[in-house]
């Protein structure tokens, strides 16, 4: 990415006789008072860099992998990582953890118990859940069994409002994406893992707060994709890669109408990678026709580095302009990205600078965020948010596959991320980081000479 910089300003070369020969008289008078040589007129201001200034981070303290993590109105956070495979003692009543944190972060509790299960469920296949939010600030928690799916409802900051055991949605529910609008419009975005009946995904709709779902409408094609809306709008927005595991096209599905219609026969395209990709591409939309996509590109990553691309679309997804926003040369992991309710938008990630990747590679956590990006070209200073690694290895997939962040109506930046402690995959510790806006590092400067 183009890396933009202030410039001391340039004289003309009749100013730099005058200032030669200024210098001169300096040198041959023999005086010992002061001599203004100048202005700060002659120079431009050197503004420093605005990046986020991240504090301390939080842990939980609690193993698991692939934290989630969103954000109500009034600044309530919820976070869910699924919990160890391993350890079914930590399955008390759901497969996945859930956190609500009303201090900005700083502290966090689990809710009551929301649905007594007994003990048949404890023998089924767990996976990764997912939170939404309307725009009532209730909050919609998709606990994951493979076997069948349980949303779980709260209010108020987290006050326990009711449980639905969702009927059988797809066939083993790898990694279920819910987003939430308007008052109790559910959109659920089920993964089969492979291509079923014409769709890798298959979406489902529930205008009743998610107490029951349409039936499905598969997403074409076999790639990974994501599923976004306007809380407080009418759209709704489902990116898909074309293929998954080799080069792929990166679409857009669109509905105007809160998922009632979507234009499946006829999808936008945004844009394209080379190579077989890292993660999910993303997508997050806000309320006045605004909506961003993220992808990479991870074409022989171990020895050359990986690339991200962000596309940005300012009518409901209809026309895109897309950046490459690559920062350093590295190998970029989970790339996510997020837009808050102000316009503002940031991306993190996991990175390893060690190239070509090895049993040293030290992997850091990365963010960035941008005030501006809806009126002007992109400008993201990423900076490291958490000063220890989060891992040292050669494994691309001790990270597992996702992680998530959110900006809040305060602007601030919450990341949800974990650290690998092993030995076993997904054997992670499980971290919160808060960034607030500031101004902290100054640019470089570059001397133009006429």
């Amino acid at each position: 990415m183009e890396k933009r910089t202030r410039s001391i300003i340039t004289y003309s070369s009749v100013t730099l006789v005058i200032i030669v020969a200024i210098v001169i008289i300096i040198i041959v008078a023999s005086s010992s008072s002061d001599i203004d040589l100048g202005t700060d007129d002659e120079k431009e201001e050197v503004l420093p860099v605005t990046v986020v200034d991240f504090q301390q981070p939080y842990a939980f303290n609690k193993v698991g992998y692939e934290p989630s993590i969103a954000i109500d109105s009034t600044g309530a956070l919820y976070y869910t990582a699924h919990k160890d495979l391993e350890d079914r003692g930590s399955w008390d009543y759901l497969a996945s953890w859930f956190f609500v944190s009303t201090d900005d972060g700083r502290t966090w509790k689990s809710p009551n118990d929301p649905f007594p299960r007994g003990t048949l469920w404890q023998t089924y296949l767990g996976d990764e859940g997912d939170i939404a939010v309307d725009a009532r600030d209730y909050v919609y928690y998709v606990d994951t069994y493979l076997l069948d799916n349980h949303i779980h409802v709260w209010a108020n900051q987290g006050q326990y409002q009711y449980s639905i055991r969702v009927q059988k949605t797809t066939g083993l529910d790898d990694r279920p994406w819910v987003t939430a609008q308007g008052d109790g419009i559910v959109h659920y975005l089920g993964n089969n893992a492979v291509e079923v009946n014409g769709g890798r995904y298959w979406y489902y709709r529930s205008t009743n707060g998610a107490r029951t779902f349409s039936l499905a409408d598969p997403v074409p094609g076999n790639g990974w994709a994501h599923i976004d809306c306007e809380r407080n709008g009418d759209h709704v927005y489902i990116v898909s890669e074309s293929k998954t595991g080799t080069d792929a096209d990166i679409f857009m599905y669109v509905s105007d109408d809160r998922g009632v219609t979507w234009n499946w026969n006829d999808p936008i395209l945004i844009g394209h990678r080379d190579g077989p990709g890292r993660q999910y591409p993303i997508v997050s939309a806000q309320n006045d026709g605004v909506v961003w996509v993220l992808w990479n590109d991870a074409e022989n990553g171990v020895e050359n580095g990986t690339k991200i691309f962000i596309g940005r679309s300012v009518d409901h997804g209809r026309t895109w302009e897309t950046w490459n926003i690559t920062p350093f040369k590295a190998f970029i992991d989970y790339p996510t990205i997020n837009v808050g309710p102000d316009g503002s938008m940031a991306v993190a990630f996991y990175a390893s600078k060690d190239l070509p990747i090895s049993s040293e590679s030290e992997w850091y956590l990365y963010g960035a965020m941008d005030l501006y990006s809806n009126t002007e070209d992109p400008e993201l200073n990423f900076t490291i948010a958490d000063p220890t690694p989060c891992y040292v290895g050669a494994d691309l997939h001790a990270l597992h596959d996702f992680f998530e962040i959110v900006i809040g109506p305060d602007k601030a930046l919450n990341i949800g991320y974990q650290y690998y402690i092993g030995p076993r995959n997904g054997e992670s510790d499980l971290y919160f980081v808060r960034g607030e806006w500031g101004k902290v590092e100054m640019p470089e400067v570059e001397e133009e000479i006429i």
